[in-house]
């Protein structure tokens, strides 16, 4: 309003001069310059108390909306959910904790090839020394389908230096039941590159055992490495242990105890179980892998004062490397043992789209009866696969094994095939010591455990990376004499139920197995 009222009358003034004739009064012009010049610096002088309270404002603006900015309580990102392979995985917003689930599940059928069955006083194929179910079991294999493993549990870490994992195991069949443990541990891996582990697991046992069950080649592991690992490790071992790792290498050492499934015991074994690997020669195109392992039995499980045969018994058993039929060909029997060995050397590489995997193992019981002597037996497996379809077996540093391929192109509609792998092993598994010669009793402190040859080929399908059909053709060889004898007259049994003396018990056979698998 002044300010208008101020222009108002520089612009009258301005009109008034123009308008004012050259002769007018000297005193009247200069009272309108000088009524000019108060409008003006009464003009100024507003703008100048106008600019301070702008000032002024922006003063206080500034302060309020730095109170704002301290007040303001801070809202915490939303956690990531993400799919990594097709499995749920939940990531808190900092990243230090996380939770995944796992789900794994094999189908296995199996079609076995034996003989005609024969009468037990005169057909002598045996299994299990203990007779039952076993003896008939062993001439008549049930043909069938089982989920081999139906897994379902999750994952993560807390903190970022712990991480943890329970497992169920849904699947199995015969002795090994159905719902039990798989894994249960926790994990600390703050002191890199250590990590140390409690609780229930599966320590490194060899590299066949490193490989987990959803990328092995084949349907089974070797008889072999199945005997190396569960003599001081396999599924739901009870233990502690520490790991290290890096990019080339990897190495366990884990003190363990009895597994999760097994019966109560007086006192539980103590064993400790150790691997080592790593690449010696790497590039794109290929990876070379050497290691070894071991595991030692301090002492084994004591049944008790009051356990019927063999009180601290170490036994060496297995099936023909398939699982459809739980009867077992080779088995040492109980062996009244102080401790427990067993040795490996492991040998990996890829080239391209080819692959190969060999191990082998020494084992040795020292036996509680000085007077005897110590038992020792031993077994290899040699493997390899061609990827018909130009993919490549990955190789993971952290657990010192091969990988799964992963599908160039997923099978689907538009035309995709997914991965085609072809596959090959043979496996030679020796579980006698001095068992003699045929129709004689074998020598006191003998051990007719049977050896078995095992080739196997097989086909594999990767649909995609969560799902892989796998085929495997068996042809089984197993010589096994009957170790009945001094002090174990009747192994499998009374009467016909154990085969006369020094007799041929093992067989040959053929087995078709399919395996349908699906893993997150």
């Amino acid at each position: 309003m002044t300010s208008s009222r101020s222009l108002r009358i520089a612009i009258s003034l301005a009109l008034g001069l123009a308008a004012a004739p050259v002769f007018a009064d000297d005193a009247a012009l200069k009272a309108e310059v000088d009524a000019l010049r108060a409008a003006l610096a009464e003009q100024k002088a507003q703008m100048e108390t106008q600019a301070r309270l702008l000032e002024a404002q922006q003063q206080k603006l500034d302060e309020l909306t730095q109170k704002l900015g301290q007040n303001k309580v801070a809202t915490p990102d939303a956690p990531k959910v993400a799919l990594n392979n097709s499995r749920p995985v939940i990531t808190a917003a900092d990243g230090r904790s996380s939770f995944a689930v796992r789900g794994v599940a094999q189908l296995d059928s199996a079609r076995y090839g034996e003989s005609a069955e024969g009468p037990l006083a005169t057909d002598f194929r045996r299994g299990s020394i203990g007779g039952g179910r076993e003896n008939n079991a062993a001439r008549d294999f049930s043909d069938g389908m089982f989920f081999r493993r139906a897994r379902m549990g999750f994952e993560g870490t807390f903190n970022r230096d712990f991480n943890y994992r329970l497992l169920l195991e849904l699947g199995g069949s015969g002795t090994e039941g159905p719902a039990r443990i798989n894994d249960a541990w926790i994990g600390y891996t703050g002191l890199a590159p250590f990590t140390f582990q409690l609780g229930a697991f599966s320590p490194p046992s060899n590299m066949d055992d490193g490989t987990s069950p959803e990328d092995q080649v084949f349907i089974e592991r070797a008889s072999s490495s199945e005997l190396s690992r569960a003599l001081g490790g396999a599924d739901g071992r009870l233990g502690l242990g520490v790991r290290a790792s890096g990019n080339r290498y990897m190495s366990s050492l884990t003190f363990t105890s009895r597994t999760v499934n097994d019966a109560e015991a007086f006192e539980n074994q103590f064993a400790a179980v150790g691997r080592f690997g790593g690449l010696v020669a790497t590039s794109d195109d290929y990876n070379v892998h050497f290691g070894a392992s071991a595991s030692y039995v301090f002492s084994p499980a004591d049944q008790g004062s009051s356990a019927a045969g063999a009180r601290h018994s170490i036994r060496f058993r297995d099936r023909p490397e398939i699982r459809v039929d739980s009867v077992r060909l080779i088995d040492t029997g109980a062996i009244e043992a102080a401790h427990a060995s067993v040795y490996g050397v492991e040998f990996g590489a890829n080239w391209k789209n080819l692959y190969f995997q060999g191990e082998n193992f020494w084992f040795d019981v020292d036996r509680r009866d000085s007077a005897l002597d110590d038992p020792s037996f031993g077994g290899y497996y040699l493997q390899g696969s061609w990827l018909l379809t130009g993919e490549r077996r990955r190789y993971n540093a952290a657990t010192g094994s091969f990988q799964n391929p992963r599908p160039k192109a997923n099978f689907d509609r538009q035309g995709g095939w997914g991965a085609f792998e072809l596959a090959a092993r043979f496996s030679h598994t020796d579980l006698n010591f001095n068992e003699g010669d045929a129709g004689l009793a074998p020598i006191t402190g003998a051990v007719r455990g049977g050896e078995q040859d095992v080739l196997a080929l097989g086909v594999n399908w990767y649909l995609n990376p969560n799902i892989k059909v796998l085929f495997n053709y068996l042809m089984i060889d197993v010589d096994r004499l009957n170790p009945a004898g001094p002090g174990n007259a009747t192994p499998f049994g009374a009467g016909v139920a154990t085969p006369p003396i020094g007799a041929e018990i093992g067989q040959d056979l053929d087995v078709y197995a399919l395996r349908t698998q699906f893993s997150f």
